[in-house]
């Protein structure tokens, strides 16, 4: 068991190994970014490695965002299950965070992964929610569109408007804060804002990983809503990502909310996997 606070190359690579085995062994779209991997800052442990005969087994990684609540995604290889090693990982990483305040680890499983399920129900862990990954097919434009609404790349000026906008899906100004600030200055992370009449209505987030753009944030307050204006902005952002990469486009969207998988649909949007979250306490 080793535990790190930054990652060589040396350290990363087979890590993105194993987790290109675990998918195939099991038809899975497990996702780390790769980026993250290679730019840890330093300053805590996120990273939990398990090896066998000097080969990496288990990997357990603890992702950046949050306070009180944590989320993982790890992994054991497929032959080296059923021996304790992914247990071993989880009471490290337990052991790591619940000094620093994090009162919840929030657990990430494909719901195609048979042994990731059992084993968070093993451990008590309980049902959260869960996400659709959705990726952009064939794109369905609307033939027509509203003048009066506009979408362009958010500046230092709009950090307020972004954060008042977020927060009514949030519900919590503070939270809101935190998620722009995070990342408002980074380049492969920028914020888009769609205005009506000039008036902020909603926004997104961009986030560019090596392989596709991710879309995230997107939240249109509540009394601008069914009107067709989150299509318009949405619609805008993808023609503006088109112009600057052939990359897929992807996003997340929970699986109750219907309005909006109806809408990413008709954008042509397909499903590509779901991901369980589950959640569990650490001081029970």
């Amino acid at each position: 068991m080793q535990k790190k606070q930054t990652l060589t190359d040396a350290e990363a690579s087979p890590i993105e190994q194993l987790v290109a085995i675990c998918n195939t062994y099991e038809n899975l779209h497990m996702r780390l970014d790769q980026d993250m991997l290679h730019n840890r800052p330093g300053d805590t442990t996120h990273d939990f490695l398990y090896y066998a005969d000097d080969t990496l087994v288990g990997y357990l990684t603890v992702y950046p965002w949050g306070t009180q609540e944590k989320e993982l995604t790890g992994m054991v290889h497929p032959n080296y299950r059923r021996r304790g090693i992914f247990r071993s990982l989880l009471a490290a990483a337990k052991d790591e965070w619940l000094d620093k305040g994090v009162q919840k680890f929030i657990l990430i499983s494909e719901h195609a992964s048979r042994s990731g399920l059992a084993f968070l129900e093993a451990i008590g862990a309980h049902h959260d929610f869960s996400e659709h990954e959705m990726v952009l097919g064939i794109f369905r434009e609307r033939q027509s569109f509203n003048e009066r609404v506009h979408t362009r790349k958010a500046n230092t000026s709009d950090f307020a408007a972004l954060v008042s906008i977020l927060a009514t899906d949030l519900g919590d100004e503070e939270k809101a804060k935190r998620f722009v600030t995070r990342f408002f200055q980074e380049i492969k992370r920028p914020f888009y804002i769609g205005t009506l009449d000039e008036e902020p209505i909603g926004c997104l987030n961009l986030d560019e990983t090596e392989k596709e753009i991710g879309i995230y944030g997107f939240v249109v307050r509540p009394e601008y809503r069914g009107r067709g204006y989150g299509r318009q902005i949405l619609e805008d952002v993808i023609r503006a990502i088109r112009t600057q990469t052939p990359k897929p486009i992807m996003l997340d969207v929970e699986t109750d909310n219907t309005n909006a998988i109806g809408l990413y649909l008709s954008c042509g949007f397909e499903i590509r996997t779901t991901y369980d979250y589950y959640a569990l306490d650490l001081k029970v």
